[in-house]
């Protein structure tokens, strides 16, 4: 190798490697799909190593590209704690930190949180991803995850936020109009309102089949407000978490103080990204927020 790769190779190296296809990657960095081909064919050529399989279905990364991955992406981390340190930015953060969460949890729990982190770090910009369907850590669409389905390998700093207590709820309506429920064996002959199980999302949603085997789903929604909107119409039981079951008085525990099933909520960042200052003091500040709220998460506190 004559000369050291040019550094924004290597970045659109890493966007194809995230995304899976040079369209994609030069959508992300805002070039020519043909330029992001020409730079990676470049790129190989340094090094004299192929990089990538190209298939019809994409671009997937050979033994040579999977081993360059680590290197690149501290190179990744050191520019960016450099351009921080380099205008003053350890004294007053600024910039933006993309993150993705559960939708009851972000929009009811992280985003009134903000605005004392905003107070704190009034150039700290968080972009605020509440989904379904988490986004991706891998493709880089988010810095900082909040989920139910922490990754179990690759390079990500990964810590335990809470456990989540899941329990039934219903309309008062509901409840006078229909039979009884007196123990978890009678929900079987009442209808529910649940998610869309399409395989979009993780198992660990389905909460209800491990209540009962079969439930009789008569609304489904991608959205846990949705639901719950449904269910305090009168449409069904639904299962749900305190925090989004208690917004209003419209629902009613079925089993009043009991715990029916019980999640855990992680937090899971790349461990590079977590060496800039802004990403590592969002981090921390979801932390604290939600380890100060017990209540909101568990049946018993």
């Amino acid at each position: 190798m004559d000369s050291l790769p040019d550094w924004n190779d290597l970045r659109v190296f890493l966007a194809v490697a995230r995304l899976g296809t040079i369209s994609l990657a030069g959508e992300r960095l805002g070039i020519e799909h043909s330029t992001v081909s020409r730079r990676i064919d470049r790129l190989e050529a340094d090094l004299s190593v192929v990089l990538f399989d190209r298939r019809r279905t994409g671009y997937s990364l050979t033994d040579a590209g999977q081993a360059l991955i680590p290197h690149a992406e501290r190179m990744e981390s050191a520019l960016l704690e450099a351009v921080e340190e380099s205008v003053g930015l350890g004294v007053r953060l600024k910039g933006s930190v993309r993150v993705g969460t559960p939708e009851g949890v972000g929009i009811h729990l992280i985003a009134p949180g903000l605005a004392k982190l905003h107070r704190e770090h009034p150039d700290l910009h968080v972009q605020l991803m509440p989904q379904p369907q988490y986004p991706s850590l891998v493709t880089r669409e988010v810095e900082i995850l909040i989920t139910l389905d922490p990754p179990e390998a690759g390079r990500y700093k990964v810590a335990r936020l809470t456990d989540v207590d899941f329990s039934i709820y219903c309309s008062p309506g509901y409840r006078d109009s229909h039979p009884p429920i007196r123990q978890l064996s009678d929900i079987a002959e009442h209808d529910f309102v649940d998610y869309i199980h399409d395989g979009s999302l993780s198992g660990l949603f389905r909460v209800l089949e491990e209540l009962t085997p079969h439930p009789r789903r008569i609304f489904t929604s991608t959205s846990i407000l949705a639901q719950r909107e449904a269910a305090a119409a009168g449409m069904g039981l639904v299962a749900l978490s305190p925090f989004v079951a208690n917004l209003s008085d419209d629902l009613v525990c079925v089993f009043p103080g009991q715990s029916l099933v019980t999640r855990t909520l992680w937090i899971a960042a790349p461990e590079d990204l977590l060496r800039i200052k802004r990403v590592r003091v969002v981090w921390d500040f979801i932390r604290n927020l939600i380890e100060q709220r017990p209540e909101d998460f568990l049946r018993n506190v």
